[in-house]
């Protein structure tokens, strides 16, 4: 493996491999999971769905300093073992306050209200929220790119989806404002967690949607992706991480085993080539890459990182396996989603059914 243990220097932070476990959040067992991946050797642990405002439920969140006990402590986990740790920022597609007032008075009661508020309010909130709000949500970001700074996380990565997916999406933004242009709030977020944290390195969850056949909701469209790899990158954008767009189902964006398009090790490699034909910037692909000899392949071809999150749930050591030579000793992920994908849906921990 003489490309995927490679160190790479992003910005002023520089990754000892390329392997990244992707974006994904493990529920009350954050700290076990984290030193399980950092121990197993991947450089780079991206810690998933930071909102910049208060969360829904009270989880971990990058609004305040609430949260500054349990981040410190995963940064230093990974710190630890010579992993680097980025935060990915993002804001819910819906209005937060709206719905967390609902859930106050009906969330016992009338589940089902709550939960019908929150789907008309993921679609129509893009074109409703007040140009005040979004200044303010701007706001958020930056303080909460400098809050990430301040607590020595490396690198800080802006979620392509959510939100910002349904502002850059027809199918959700239909504004006749000057916040119609489907760039103009990606652009405006990645200027404010600049202005936030000018010296970490910025990575950008760019989420492509798919035409034929038809997949993902919010993101861009394939045709957008070279004029906006441009404008992130005069943004200064450092690096991508590309994958398919969301506000469909969650079997589209974490494919298992059987899926009836997305089939196969490195699923989203076409959308990392897609945008690698367009910069110079690192790319970090997605999709179901499990074996040493794929990682590998796509390091040979000029994808810079190398995006995991099931494989190394069902193996966290994969990095230190293959590296030492001992890649016949992985537990292979069965792509079933049953405990690592179905426990994020309950809010139990994390798990595969490998170990139970």
């Amino acid at each position: 493996m003489t490309h995927l243990f490679d160190p790479i220097t992003i910005g002023n932070t520089t990754l000892k491999n390329r392997i990244v476990f992707a974006p994904s959040s493990f529920g009350p067992g954050g700290a076990e999971w984290y030193e399980a991946l950092a121990k197993g050797g991947c450089g780079m642990i991206v810690a998933a769905d930071l909102s910049v405002v208060p969360s829904m439920f009270g989880g971990i969140a990058l609004d305040s300093d609430a949260s500054a006990a349990p981040l410190r402590k995963a940064i230093e986990i990974c710190h630890q073992y010579g992993c680097k740790i980025s935060a990915q920022l993002f804001h819910p597609e819906y209005d937060v306050i709206k719905i967390r007032e609902l859930y106050r008075l009906e969330g016992r009661t009338n589940p089902q209200k709550v939960r019908a508020e929150l789907a008309l309010s993921t679609k129509t909130f893009c074109d409703t929220v007040s140009p005040e709000h979004i200044q303010d949500i701007l706001a958020a970001y930056e303080a909460a790119a400098r809050r990430a700074a301040d607590l020595g996380f490396d690198m800080i990565q802006i979620h392509g989806d959510r939100l910002t997916g349904s502002f850059t999406s027809p199918n959700f933004n239909h504004r006749t404002d000057e916040w119609g242009a489907w760039d103009r709030f990606a652009l405006e977020a990645v200027r404010a967690v600049r202005r936030g944290a000018p010296a970490l390195p910025l990575d950008y969850k760019l989420t492509v949607r798919t035409e034929d056949p038809a997949y993902g909701r919010g993101g861009i469209s394939m045709a957008q992706v070279p004029e906006f790899v441009r404008s992130l990158e005069e943004a200064s954008i450092d690096c991508f991480h590309v994958s398919l767009a969301n506000h469909t189902v969650t079997e589209d964006t974490i494919p298992p085993a059987k899926h009836p398009y997305f089939q196969g090790e490195a699923c989203f490699s076409f959308l990392a080539r897609l945008v690698k034909k367009h910069t110079e910037k690192p790319v970090c692909c997605v999709g179901k890459i499990q074996s040493p000899e794929t990682a590998e392949a796509l390091c040979e071809e000029g994808i810079e990182l190398i995006g995991m999150c099931r494989q190394l749930i069902a193996d966290p050591q994969w990095p230190e396996k293959v590296r030492t030579g001992r890649a016949g000793e992985i537990t292979r992920c069965l792509y079933c989603n049953k405990k690592c994908v179905g426990a994020l849906k309950t809010g139990q921990t994390v798990g595969c059914v490998l170990h139970s």
